[in-house]
Order: structure tokens, then sequence, then C-alpha cells
């Protein structure tokens, strides 16, 4: 959604505000044939195959270099229904026939509504070798777990951030470290946000409880702390964004200086503009990851569990983090040895100078939380809040 990626109409994406972790382009899903079932339509890279798999996902999934080693290699085609946010997931879903899907590609917080829509089911992580080439964090996945050891409902594909990105020229890198940094008078009117509660409380709460691993389950008292912080921080926000494009537009025109949308630097860099970078601050950020699951009544379950596991490959995610949809980062760690110094260096898999034998990627892993749902409060106290702070 940033200058380097948009062509096409963004008027239904920038209508969903959820889509800003993505850089999406607008045709993206138009990438095969299609077939109509019931009354939306799911797009197949092959028109004519036996047996298909089903998908309902992110964009990017379906594009050719992602899936069609595994279309060969099985000797199938996979069908994808492409959506864009939680909520859209969750209606396509609703309006299918049981047995439509036989997996889905899941935001890992939204694993517990469809767990609660008996939609998925767990499974065992037996067979699943390039787990011991994942990051910790993303091996051993608390928002996905299930009932019983060694099974989960979902395992990581895809991931990245919602740290501060900012205009080198305007901040230094040590203020970007630091959520606090934001509340600076200099920084008035000059910072922009992005339209969505869940990542900016979650933010919020890493800043007033620095270090907190789980940032969504909170007490009100801490709670009534992050209304405080937003507060203190509404001065300094210049506009709100429904999507990264207005806000990245914004960072170019040097009406904004900074924002709490991690990754904006990834395409402005692409785009030929150096003066960009992202960081987590020291109290710790949010992070987005998405799932692979399976669907409970997939008449598929061996072809579905196969393609689960084709999503933990290195060479996979080392072309599914860097599709036409968007840039983002794979958890598998050996996927640096299908990227080039530029792809590396892009995405932060290079050597962090403050942390000797780590990637810089792992830095930002290991201070960074998982986005989720609040726990001990209704979803719409935290979204009433948000409210409250835009229009305060």
């Amino acid at each position: 959604m940033t200058k380097a990626k948009d062509k096409g109409d963004n008027t239904l994406l920038s209508s969903l505000p959820e889509l800003s972790r993505r850089k999406l382009l607008g045709g993206v899903v138009a990438a095969g044939a299609s077939t109509v079932f019931g009354n939306f339509t799911i797009f197949s890279r092959q028109a004519h195959a036996a047996e298909p798999l089903r998908v309902l996902c992110w964009p990017g999934y379906e594009e050719k270099d992602v899936i069609a080693e595994f279309e060969d290699l099985h000797k199938t085609k996979v069908e994808f229904k492409i959506y864009i946010g939680g909520e859209q997931m969750l209606q396509f879903f609703s309006q299918t026939a049981p047995g439509t899907f036989d997996a889905i590609i899941s935001d890992a917080e939204y694993v517990q509504k469809l767990k609660a829509q008996k939609a998925i089911e767990a499974y065992s992580t037996k067979g699943f070798d390039e787990l011991a080439n994942y990051h910790p964090k993303f091996r051993d996945f608390a928002p996905t777990k299930g009932e019983t050891e060694g099974t989960v409902y979902g395992i990581p594909t895809r991931f990245s951030f919602y740290g501060i990105s900012y205009n080198t020229e305007e901040m230094s890198a040590e203020e970007a470290a630091d959520w606090s940094s934001l509340l600076n008078p200099k920084y008035e009117g000059k910072i922009g946000m992005f339209d969505w509660y869940l990542p900016n409380l979650g933010n919020a709460s890493l800043a007033i409880n620095p270090g907190n691993q789980t940032p969504y389950t909170i007490d009100d008292a801490q709670l009534a702390q992050v209304k405080e912080f937003l507060m203190k921080l509404r001065p300094q926000i210049g506009m709100f964004g429904s999507s990264n494009q207005p806000i990245a537009q914004a960072m170019l025109a040097g009406d904004v200086v900074a924002s709490p949308t991690g990754d904006l630097d990834i395409d402005l860099k692409l785009a030929g503009y150096d003066n960009f970078a992202s960081t987590i601050p020291k109290q710790g950020g949010i992070r987005w990851q998405e799932v692979a699951t399976v669907c409970s009544a997939s008449k598929n379950k061996d072809l579905a569990m196969e393609w689960v596991k084709y999503m933990t490959s290195p060479k996979v995610q080392s072309k599914l983090v860097y599709t036409k949809a968007f840039k983002a980062r794979g958890p598998n760690m050996k996927i640096v040895d299908y990227w080039d110094d530029d792809q590396k260096k892009l995405l932060s898999y290079v050597p962090d100078p403050e942390n000797p034998g780590k990637m810089l990627v792992e830095t930002l892993i290991d201070r960074s939380m998982p986005r989720g749902l609040p726990s001990n409060q209704p979803e719409q106290a935290w979204i009433d809040i948000f409210n409250e702070f835009k229009t305060a």
C-alpha cells in the first residue's frame, strides 16, 4: 500500500483498516482462473485438476512462485479465496457450507474465534522437521497451542512488526528506541497513526508496562494507564491513516516524521528513499503473525497437512514473504539461504552489531510480543478507548 506497490484501486482496501500492516497490490487476487462456489469466487492457478485443495487466506499465498511447486509435487491444484482482514475472513467462512475450505491462513489472534466456531482442529507437529529451524518464539507459539502436548491449531508462516517507522533526518535511532519519545513537544502534530485499536493499544500497553509478555492481558487499572498514555499522545497525532499508503505519503511530504506503524520503511527503501528506518522500542512492540490451520470439516485433510508442512519450508517462505502482494518476514531462520544480500538487509536478516551472534530480526522478535485480543475486558471496552482517543 505504499508508493512502490500501490498499483491498483484501493477503494475497497482503504475501507478495511486491518489491512494497514500489509503492502497490497490492488490487483493481487487476479492470479489465474476462477471457480465459483456459492456466492463468492475462489481463485485457482490452474483451471483443471482433480481433488483440489481449497484455502482461505490473505493475499500472497496464491502467487505462482509460492504454490507452483506444491501443485506439481502433489499433482493437484490449490484454489484460493482471498480475504482482507480477520473479520472478513470470519464472514467468508460463515457464508459457506461446512467442508468448503480445507485450510485457513489466519491471523494468530483469530484462531480463538475459529476455535469457538469449531471451524478448525488441532493437529500434531510430529514430522514437521522444519520447526527446528524456526525462531524459538514461533516454535513454541502460545496463541495456537493445542490442549494436548505436541499439538497445535496453527503453525506460523509469515510475520512482521508494529514498531516505530521514522524519518532518520528528523528522528534519531536513540529516540525511536523509546516510546516516550513520541511525546516530545517537538513532534506535536507530526506523528501519523494507523486507524485500528488493536496494535495501538497493545503498543501503549507495553509503553506503560515494559516487557510484558502478554500486553493484552491487563487489569482495569493498567487499561486506565493505557488510556492515559494515549491521551498524552493525542496532541502529537497529525493524521490517522486507514492504510499504510497515506501515512507513507505524509512521511515523504514531511508532514509526518514518525509513526507507530512498523515497516513503512521497507517499501520506501524499495522506492529509492533511504532516509527511513523502523525499529521496536526498548519497552517492546506488537508483532503480527499468520498461521496455517486445518478445517475441521475438510474432506481433504491429508493434503491440507501436506500443504501446512510445505509452508514451513525456508525456500517457500523466502518467496511467500517477498511476494508482489507485500513484503514481510518468515519464522524459519534458514530463509536467508535463499535470499541475496539486498533482501537480507532490507528485511533485517543481517548481523545485529549490538548482539553478537544474532541477526537483527532475531533481536526484534525477542523484543516484540504477539498481537492478541483483550482477555480481561470485552473488545468493545478497548475499541471505546481508541475512539475516545481519536475524537479527543
